[in-house]
């Protein structure tokens, strides 16, 4: 049996193992609720119900940034990741000056497009998945080294995502180009955000200890993406009566 990737890898070299397992198995790539929304047959009622779900998981980026950020020393040889970990999180909130809408505002924009009011989405109460979701998101953030925390991000297959669901909310649930920002941007920014996530991996994958923890990080983040869809999913089956 081959040794573990954190064991007979380092550097760009396990940066790479990384993300391509990460793109093999994520569940953006693997859960059958994306590859519903891909066809159309994911019910309306249940994409929507999705979409008010994850408005607080988008919420929570920026805090999630900032505590990423809070874990980056202050050390000169460090101010290259801190510009990266500081940039996607003022993209991921929004310009300050008002330049560019965050990440939480487009998101609601594409709600609105589903033809749910933004209010709706704002007063929806959140599932106990997506509550324990986003609590290990932002713990995570918080406790972990900021090169730990940024090897579970779902950048890189969040790129794909967007790629393949762009063109099906336009075919298969009639949302406008206008409401569809989120989903424009993040064909593109990811890129770049995957790029300095790999980045922040490969300068910091020095020992078989650290490249192990990155590796259950990632695999964590695996976790908490399908928790917040299994949980919109089995909430909306009814009960088998006993």
């Amino acid at each position: 049996m081959a040794a573990p990737a954190w064991d007979r890898l380092e550097g760009a070299a396990f940066r790479d193992e990384l993300t391509r397992y990460k793109m093999e198995h994520h569940p953006f790539r693997t859960h059958p609720f994306f590859r519903a929304i891909e066809h159309g047959s994911a019910p309306r009622p249940l994409v929507r119900a999705w979409a008010k779900q994850f408005y607080p998981w988008l919420a929570s980026v920026p805090i999630a940034m900032a505590e990423r950020f809070s874990n980056c020393p202050i050390d000169v040889e460090l101010d290259p990741y801190r510009r990266l970990i500081l940039d996607q999180l003022l993209e991921e909130a929004g310009d300050p000056h008002g330049k560019a809408p965050g990440h939480p505002e487009l998101w609601l924009r594409f709600c609105e497009g589903l033809g749910l009011p933004r209010g709706e989405v704002l007063g929806e109460p959140q599932l106990p998945s997506t509550m324990v979701a986003i609590d290990d998101f932002l713990y995570t953030n918080r406790m972990h080294p900021f090169y730990i925390s940024a090897a579970g991000s779902s950048e890189p297959p969040n790129v794909e995502l967007c790629a393949r669901l762009l063109p099906a909310f336009q075919r298969h649930y009639g949302v406008t180009d206008d409401h569809l920002e989120y989903y424009r941007l993040h064909v593109t920014a990811d890129v770049e955000h995957s790029e300095w996530i790999g980045r922040i991996v490969a300068g910091f994958a020095t020992t078989p200890d650290i490249r192990r923890r990155m590796w259950e990080q990632m695999l964590r983040g695996f976790s908490l993406h399908a928790l917040l869809v299994d949980g919109v999913v089995q909430g909306a089956v009814p009960a088998t009566p006993s």
